[in-house]
């Protein structure tokens, strides 16, 4: 890390750690904000938040697109970290076929896992150093040695961590974070800002760019807080009201933008660029809206494709609810759809050969006792792909 350009820094301090080398440690929030130039982003964000919440409202059951969503969000958000995955070996996954899920599939279907154990836990608790660290636990559960588990999960780092750097050396590294015990004292100050009993006026949505500046800058574990601190944001909005059901991720939109997410963070750290930031944060969280406003008239657009197919086959009501299910999990089996719409193996057999005439259902190759069978327009759906092409597995 070049410590002269972070010497004279408005928003931290450097401090000694291993190998000779200095850390940079971030100055507790709130910092002195210029909003006179964030009147016009905040109304901006605070509008697509509005009008994402009103397209949640209008949807009889949010949960149909919630979990298409969030596969995409967790898909993204890993292979930020260099962690890569299919959306088709994904959807396996969650429907725990143990001979389809590799390492990094466990990994991407954690962060599914830890989003919702998060959403859970802020019914019950604030946003705390305690929610933290079991998000982050649940991230890295049942991960193999050599891709994670080893890095503490649940607890924060015990050794000092860098960001960059050639050949995996500190001494070439682009930015070191604080030391253990300076990174465990500024998330306590990080809980505390977060939980204070006066924000003095603060916009909520300036608030979670605030903390997601300080908790990627402190970086407090030893692996994963990328993906944490993303999850974070739609945990914190929907804590503070802002944000009224878990529709908001922000991979998508940051995927194309990586150089510009990470240097303005560090533009923060180096000369206190808390304006262009912010800005770029809230230019994120409209782009995300306007991405999960577009992906839900697209669920809808091809669950009513799916509806109709079944009314113009004269098929029962039941056949919907599979439908609707499958927006859910876009992998069943018979056994599970017996047990969903209270039927015998035969009458749910005889749904799923259906399905399968209707083109809305693939049997998935080599699986067996269950068979299963995979929608691929909605697992297409979760990678981004469009959904305009007929039934069936991509081609590569």
């Amino acid at each position: 890390m070049n410590n002269a350009e972070f010497q004279n820094s408005p928003s931290g301090r450097l401090v000694p750690t291993v190998a000779g080398q200095m850390a940079f440690v971030p100055n507790p929030l709130p910092p002195k904000l210029d909003y006179a130039n964030l009147v016009m982003p905040i109304a901006h964000s605070m509008q697509a938040l509005g009008e994402l919440n009103a397209a949640g409202r209008a949807m009889a059951n949010p949960l149909l697109v919630i979990r298409p969503l969030q596969r995409r969000e967790a898909l993204l958000s890993s292979s930020m970290e260099g962690t890569y995955t299919t959306a088709n070996a994904l959807v396996l996954a969650e429907a725990d076929v143990d001979l389809a899920v590799d390492s990094s599939t466990i990994e991407v279907r954690n962060y599914i896992r830890a989003f919702e154990a998060a959403n859970r836990m802020r019914l019950e608790l604030p946003i705390s150093n305690r929610l933290i660290k079991e998000t982050h636990r649940l991230l890295l559960e049942g991960v193999p040695s050599d891709r994670g588990a080893h890095k503490r999960p649940g607890e924060f780092k015990d050794q000092q961590n860098f960001i960059g750097g050639r050949n995996r050396q500190i001494e070439s590294a682009r930015f070191i974070p604080p030391p253990p015990r300076e990174a465990e004292d500024a998330m306590a100050e990080l809980e505390r800002f977060v939980n204070r009993q006066d924000p003095n006026g603060m916009p909520p949505i300036v608030e979670a760019a605030l903390m997601h500046y300080q908790f990627e800058t402190i970086h407090p574990f030893s692996d994963g807080n990328g993906r944490v601190g993303r999850i974070l944001i739609p945990i914190f909005l929907m804590q503070a009201g802002i944000l009224e059901s878990p529709l908001l991720y922000i991979s998508p939109a940051v995927e194309g933008r990586k150089d510009d997410y990470v240097d303005l963070m560090l533009a923060v750290s180096r000369d206190g660029a808390w304006t262009p930031w912010i800005t770029f944060f809230l230019e994120m969280v409209i782009n995300a809206c306007n991405a999960t406003s577009a992906t839900i008239a697209e669920l809808e657009i091809v669950r009513q494709d799916f509806r109709q197919r079944i009314l113009d086959a004269a098929g029962s009501a039941r056949l919907m609810t599979i439908v609707d299910e499958l927006f859910v999990s876009p992998v069943i089996s018979i056994p599970r759809i017996a047990e969903a719409v209270s039927v015998t193996y035969t009458a749910a057999r005889n749904m799923v050969d259906r399905l399968l005439e209707l083109e809305i259902l693939d049997e998935v190759d080599g699986t067996s006792n269950p068979k299963l069978f995979i929608c691929w327009k909605i697992v297409d759906l979760s990678e981004g792909r469009p959904t305009t092409t007929p039934n069936g597995p991509p081609t590569t």
